[in-house]
């Protein structure tokens, strides 16, 4: 069984999306509990909030979920982060991976962000997003993790104390014993990470063959996805969600993310955004947002955001970001009581306080809305959610989920 270790929960979602999109019957669990061990998964991805705790406190979560994945039969495990590579100048990315590998003793760990499916690149060790390497996209102004260097072998050789090597595309595109031949070398060499180059699906299912079989590897939502393509799929068919209304919750301020926004409200559906003054409390704010959406029409679906460019965010609100996490979670759990089965929640940081003040632990991963977005089951609150990175879905993505919950 293939154990995922995740760093955030759009991240779970997104990983999880990829092993169910080559038809295994995959778990996500959000947190370390596992509530019915019986349960049965080719493969489980747990879903922490340790992208920007600090290294020490990242590494013992994940340990946490590793012991987790093994007590559940988990024989390959991934770490999977972010396709920007989102990190701190001190990690989480190479100390987690390398506290894994330690406990796992692996002596070499093949890692890459490249996504192609998400424009997300990796060229003579260097990310790309598109066709802009990383820094000089939004990243580059991350509030919480600002990428300003595209090189992933400086990235993480950064915060990692062993060495780190790299593969470059060239090697990758003459196959499976190259790849092999050269990792080795780096193995010999001292190095415990590994960047490896891909561009291409075809050159992931090539890495795929190379490392499909180790018991660590780490990467983004691409490289475990061209491995459970190696797979045998079971044929299970996954949950959808019920027609209905459906709640969109937005706290991102990725620029796609804002886009959604702006095209949702342009359509004329209801929107109200949730902006607090000095003052103000999660309860209050949240109380506003439920009273609107109790006024709204019962057939029609409604956005709730914060999410606000640069230019727009206040200074005069401590704690704005975390005050709108919570308010998030609090109006989540109070449209689930009113019984609203359809949400969508975007951003990371937002999704996963929704899922804490849902309770959410485990859920069975169903269709995706889009690429790496897709519908999860809380079988007990009986409610569907679409955990989105602020940065995945087409500018119609909050339209088109609102629509098809109507007219389904």
């Amino acid at each position: 069984m293939i154990g995922v270790i995740a760093d955030d929960v759009t991240g779970a979602t997104d990983v999880a999306a990829a092993l169910r999109r080559a038809g295994l019957r995959t778990l996500l669990v959000l947190g370390t509990d596992i509530d019915d061990p019986a349960v049965s998964a080719d493969a489980v991805v747990i879903g922490l909030k340790t992208r920007s705790l600090p290294a020490a406190a990242a590494v013992a979560q994940s340990l946490d979920a590793l012991e987790v994945l093994r007590q559940r039969g988990a024989d390959r495990i991934y770490v999977k982060y972010c396709s920007t590579f989102d990190s701190t100048a001190e990690g989480n990315i190479g100390p987690v991976t390398e506290a894994v590998a330690h406990e796992l003793g692996a002596d070499l760990v093949v890692t890459t962000p490249a996504a192609p499916l998400h424009g997300r690149t990796v060229y003579r060790g260097h990310l790309f997003v598109g066709d802009t390497l990383l820094a000089e996209t939004h990243m580059r102004d991350h509030p919480v993790t600002p990428m300003r260097d595209s090189s992933v072998l400086r990235l993480l050789a950064a915060q990692s104390a062993a060495p780190v090597a790299t593969v470059s595309l060239d090697v990758v595109q003459q196959g499976a014993d190259v790849v092999g031949e050269m990792l080795g070398r780096a193995r010999a060499d001292g190095a415990l990470q590994v960047v490896v180059d891909a561009v291409t699906d075809a050159d992931l299912a090539i890495l795929a063959t190379v490392v499909g079989a180790d018991a660590l590897v780490a990467g983004s939502a691409g490289l475990i996805g061209a491995i459970a393509r190696r797979e045998t799929a079971d044929g299970t068919v996954a949950p959808a969600p019920p027609r209905g209304r459906t709640a969109i919750i937005a706290g991102s301020c990725s620029r796609r993310t804002l886009e959604q926004i702006e095209r949702f409200v342009s359509s004329g559906s209801p929107a109200h955004r949730v902006a607090a003054e000095p003052g103000d409390t999660a309860e209050q704010l949240a109380a506003r947002a439920v009273e609107w959406w109790d006024r709204q029409p019962a057939d029609a679906a409604a956005l709730i955001y914060s999410s606000s460019p640069a230019s727009e965010r206040r200074d005069d609100v401590p704690g704005a970001g975390e005050l709108y996490e919570r308010t998030a979670g609090l109006i989540a759990a109070q449209l689930s009581d009113r019984g609203v089965k359809r949400m969508l929640i975007a951003g990371g940081e937002t999704s996963g306080e929704v899922i804490r003040a849902l309770g959410t632990t485990v859920a069975v991963v169903g269709e995706e809305v889009a690429p790496g977005a897709p519908w999860i089951h809380d079988e007990r609150r009986d409610v569907h959610l679409v955990l989105k990175s602020g940065n995945f879905g087409d500018e119609d993505l909050f339209v088109d989920v609102a629509s098809r919950g109507l007219t389904a």
